[in-house]
């Protein structure tokens, strides 16, 4: 009887380790799936200054000093930022000029290199029919609550947001955030 419980035991936590790999491998494989299927993608200017919220990438985000090189969609839902970096609703779409973009995504995927970028580095986002460039002016953590790094801004501003400590497990308590202006 002992040995039939075991053996139950046994078996339940062998299902749930194979759910648990199941998972982890779904979400990787969707995220390779995706930036590959659109890691070329012309994209057509026909969307350039378009002001709603639009379906389908918005273009790609390149920090290549720290190996940052990913899709970019509109919204930071849970199902967007699975799939590439988020745009954050109420802000200047990449590519407009005159405000502040600001960028979401996870420590652990998109945004994993930020941990190594240093003030003067370039960023640029490809958008319909334009390359922006923007030069790191400064990096600093700061509380979820804190949310005056969102603030509209009087130029070409661009904020990348992602959860920190880097190496936290679970629910990191606070926010990295990387402030860059727009040159050329």
């Amino acid at each position: 009887m002992r040995g039939n419980l075991l053996r139950r035991i046994e078996v339940s936590l062998f299902l749930a380790g194979f759910a648990c790999l199941g998972t982890a491998l779904w979400a990787v494989s969707e995220r390779t799936w995706f930036q590959w299927r659109y890691r070329d993608m012309d994209f057509a200017p026909a969307l350039a200054g378009a002001k709603s919220p639009r379906a389908g990438p918005l273009g790609r985000i390149e920090i290549p000093s720290v190996g940052v090189n990913a899709v970019i969609l509109d919204g930071v839902e849970g199902k967007t930022l699975r799939r590439g970096v988020g745009h954050l609703p109420g802000t200047a779409y990449p590519g407009e000029s005159g405000s502040r973009v600001v960028l979401a995504a996870h420590r652990d995927t998109f945004f994993r290199g930020l941990r190594h970028v240093n003030v003067g580095d370039t960023v640029r986002l490809v958008v319909p029919g334009l390359i922006a460039v923007y030069q790191i002016e400064r990096t600093e953590v700061v509380k979820p609550w804190q949310t005056e790094v969102l603030l509209p801004a009087d130029d070409d501003v661009l904020t990348l947001l992602t959860c920190f400590p880097f190496n936290y497990v679970g629910s990191a308590p606070d926010r990295f955030v990387v402030q860059a202006r727009r040159v050329g």
